[in-house]
C-alpha cells in the first residue's frame, strides 16, 4: 500500500501548489468571499510556511482541523462548517529532509544550541523508536549458522516465549522446520533446523560454521509486533494505533519516517473521506478535501523558512450542485498542474498590515 504513494516527480513547491489549489477551487465554482480553508497539519513550526501561503492566497487564516502527526480531527467538521460556505480541507502528514545527505526524517533546528538536526515529524519518529529498537535487538539475537554441517537458526529464548505482553514476535513457522524440535539447547537460546524458505532466501553463504546475526535478512514477513497501547492525557495513542499494522514494513524500510508519513496520509484520506460523506453539516456546502505529505526541507542560510514541498495523494469534492469527484494521485497532480500558477486575488501581507495599523482604533466598552 505504501509504495503506491509516489514521491519524486509528483512533489511541487508549496509556492506553486497553493495558487494552483486556489485556482482549482475557483474552477469548481467556489467563491473567494465564501471560501474557508482548513488545515490538518502537525503542530511543528516547520508547518508555518504552508499556513502563511494558505492565508496569502485564500485571504483568511485557515481553520485548525489537525492533531499531532497530521491526524484529522473529524469531530470538528460541524464547527468548521459554520465558518464558510465553500470549504477546502488540506490534510498533510510531514517528514523532514536533509538534501545534503539524502536523509528523510530529520530537520535542522536553527534556534537550538548547535543548530543540530532533530526528528521530523517528531511524533512519528517518537512512535517508531520503540519498534526500531525492538527490531534491532532481534536482528542481533537471532543468528544463522550450521550445526553438524546443516543450516540452523539460533534463537534467543525470549523470542520463544509467546506469552509476553509486548515485543517483537517471530513467525517461527516461516523460519524453522515444524514441529519446533530444537537440535540443541543452550543456556539462553535454542538451535533449530532452518526452514526451506529461509535456506533459499539466505543461500548457502548465509550459513557459516560460526553463527552470525541475521541482520537485515530478518524481513518484514518474518515477524510482527505486540504492544500495550500507550496511555496519555487524551487516552491511547491514536497515531501509534494507526501505524501498528504496518510497523514491520516501517522498521525494515530504507526511509521509515517517510513511509510512516505516507501511510498516515493514506489512512487519513480514507478515514476522513468517509466522515465527510456522513457529515450532515456539509450537505449544503461545497467541500474539497485534499490530502498529501509535506516534505520539510531545512532552510538554507539566509532563508527564514523551509523549502517545503507538497506531494499530493488524493482529493475528494462534494458540491452543492450534486457533483462528486474522487481524484487519485496521478489525476490530482495533472489537474493541479493544469491550473494557472498565478493568483490575481493574492493577498499582500505588507499592504494589509499597513492598512490595519493605520485604521482607527476600536475601543472596548468595559474598563
Amino acid at each position: 500500500m505504501i509504495d503506491t504513494f509516489r514521491i519524486g516527480s509528483f512533489a511541487m513547491r508549496y509556492s506553486h501548489f497553493v495558487p494552483r489549489l486556489y485556482n482549482y477551487c475557483r474552477s469548481l465554482g467556489f467563491e473567494r468571499e465564501r471560501m474557508m480553508p482548513s488545515r490538518a497539519f502537525c503542530s511543528d513550526e516547520s508547518q508555518g510556511y504552508p499556513v502563511m501561503l494558505l492565508v496569502q492566497h485564500f485571504g483568511t487564516f485557515p481553520f485548525d482541523h489537525g492533531r499531532v502527526g497530521g491526524k484529522v480531527a473529524i469531530n470538528r467538521h460541524g464547527p468548521y462548517a459554520h465558518h464558510g460556505e465553500d470549504l477546502v480541507i488540506i490534510q498533510a502528514s510531514h517528514v523532514g529532509y536533509d538534501p545534503d545527505d539524502g536523509r528523510f526524517g530529520v530537520y535542522q533546528r536553527h534556534r537550538t544550541d548547535g543548530c543540530g538536526f532533530g526528528d521530523c515529524c517528531g511524533k512519528l519518529c517518537s512512535v517508531l523508536h520503540w519498534y526500531q529498537d525492538e527490531y534491532a535487538h532481534a536482528c542481533r539475537q537471532v543468528q544463522c549458522g550450521r550445526l553438524g554441517g546443516e543450516p540452523a537458526v539460533q534463537i534467543d529464548n525470549q523470542y520463544l516465549d509467546d506469552g509476553r505482553s509486548e515485543g517483537l514476535f517471530l513467525r517461527l513457522d516461516r523460519m524453522v522446520e515444524t514441529p519446533l524440535q530444537p537440535l540443541s539447547v543452550l543456556s539462553t537460546s535454542k538451535v533449530f533446523r532452518t526452514s526451506e524458505v529461509l535456506r533459499e532466501r539466505l543461500g548457502e553463504g548465509g550459513f557459516r560454521e560460526k553463527p552470525a546475526p541475521i541482520g537485515a535478512a530478518l524481513s518484514s514477513d518474518l515477524f510482527h509486533f505486540r504492544r500495550v497501547p500507550a496511555e496519555g492525557p487524551e487516552g491511547h495513542d491514536i497515531l501509534e494505533a494507526a501505524l501498528a499494522p504496518v510497523m514491520p514494513a516501517l522498521v525494515t524500510s530504507a526511509h521509515p519516517a517517510l513511509d510512516a508519513a505516507r501511510f498516515v496520509t493514506q489512512a487519513e484520506f480514507d478515514r476522513t473521506y468517509r466522515s465527510i460523506l456522513r457529515e450532515p453539516a456539509f450537505r449544503t456546502k461545497n467541500v474539497l478535501f485534499v490530502s498529501g505529505v509535506n516534505i520539510d526541507v531545512s532552510p538554507r542560510e539566509g532563508f527564514p523558512f523551509p523549502f517545503t514541498k507538497f506531494v499530493p495523494w488524493a482529493a475528494h469534492a462534494s458540491l452543492r450542485d450534486g457533483r462528486s469527484l474522487l481524484l487519485e494521485q496521478e489525476e490530482l497532480v495533472e489537474t493541479l498542474r493544469r491550473m494557472p500558477g498565478e493568483n490575481p486575488d493574492c493577498l499582500s501581507f505588507d499592504d494589509t498590515i499597513e492598512r490595519m495599523t493605520a485604521a482607527p482604533e476600536i475601543l472596548l466598552p468595559i474598563g
